[in-house]
């Protein structure tokens, strides 16, 4: 019963506080994620800050309706009198240090854009911008289906027998899949990718160039926090080399990565990933398996449909 009551309040304490309509929810989480991109990048003037994000803001909040937005403003309101605002008073009993109003501070600014955004909703809202009900968020992919693209490098630890070499290369991947809530969603797809190395001989040699290509069939699970997420998949492997064209040796892949979104930009979102997978290539019993440790970067594209 301990360990049952220790996995609630666990839970309790992970779970986001959203408001409970749908719409009203979805507009919160678009402003939340303006704010919190914005602030990454280095938040000065509220004033200034506020008015860069207006645009993109409005394409929001001029999908919902003016009931919903107001709920909104009452449960923003609601929300930073229960975390003890308003915020400057809370700054002031708590040190003066921002860090403990940190949440505080991510409603105080929301509450901010919102109202900015509604009293210029009348006159700014563009006439082919119509109200959605339910709103699902133009800045969140909840229960779309997703096209995500991405490429970069990657640096390589290669070990066969009793060698252990470095080489280096690239890949690219294209993934299909649903985002089936906030948090969670799931792909599948292709990864290609080229490999190049100067191997060593049976004597510590290096030879010459030896270009690879690589096959990987992922089935990839992604945890999406507010800007930021985490991956991590699995998948069959495919490996051959110009010195044998014909031969594909196959083997297992097992990846995680982490990464981020940046705002909606037209119809895709840019993103980029830091990623370390684990390979190997079972080619006995004509040769030694074959260990691969791969670390790379790559930028990303995710296009909701």
């Amino acid at each position: 019963m301990r360990v049952a009551a220790l996995a609630v309040l666990v839970v309790a304490a992970c779970a986001r506080t959203l408001p409970p309509d749908p719409s009203t929810a979805a507009l919160y989480r678009d402003l939340e994620r303006q704010v919190t991109v914005a602030g990454a990048a280095g938040w000065s003037i509220d004033r200034l800050e506020l008015e860069g994000l207006l645009s993109d803001a409005l394409l929001s909040v001029c999908r919902v309706d003016p009931l919903a937005r107001r709920s909104l403003a009452t449960w923003l309101d609601e929300q930073i009198a229960a975390n003890g605002g308003p915020l400057e008073r809370a700054y002031r009993e708590r040190g003066k240090r921002m860090s403990r109003v940190s949440l505080l501070v991510k409603l105080h600014r929301v509450r901010r854009l919102l109202a900015q955004a509604d009293a210029a909703a009348a006159q700014d809202c563009p006439f082919w911008v119509e109200i959605e009900e339910p709103f699902r968020g133009r800045q969140i992919s909840d229960g779309r289906w997703q096209l995500t693209l991405g490429g970069g490098g990657k640096a390589m630890l290669v070990h066969e027998g009793d060698r252990t070499d470095f080489s280096a290369g690239g890949a690219g991947r294209m993934l299909f899949g649903k985002v089936l809530d906030a948090r969670s969603a799931l792909y599948a797809g292709l990864e290609l990718g080229a490999t190049a190395a100067f191997p060593k001989d049976e004597l510590g040699n290096r030879g010459n160039l030896v270009l690879g290509l690589d096959v990987v069939a992922p089935l990839v699970y992604r945890h999406t926090l507010t800007n930021a997420y985490w991956e991590v998949e699995v998948g069959w492997l495919g490996r051959t080399t110009e010195e044998d064209l014909e031969r594909v040796d196959q083997g297992a892949h097992v990846g995680l990565s982490v990464g981020g979104r940046a705002l909606r930009t037209r119809f895709f979102f840019p993103g980029a990933a830091l990623g370390i997978s684990w390979e190997r290539t079972f080619t006995a019993p004509d040769g030694a398996d074959v260990t691969t440790l791969k670390v790379g970067a790559r930028v990303a594209f995710d296009v909701d449909f």
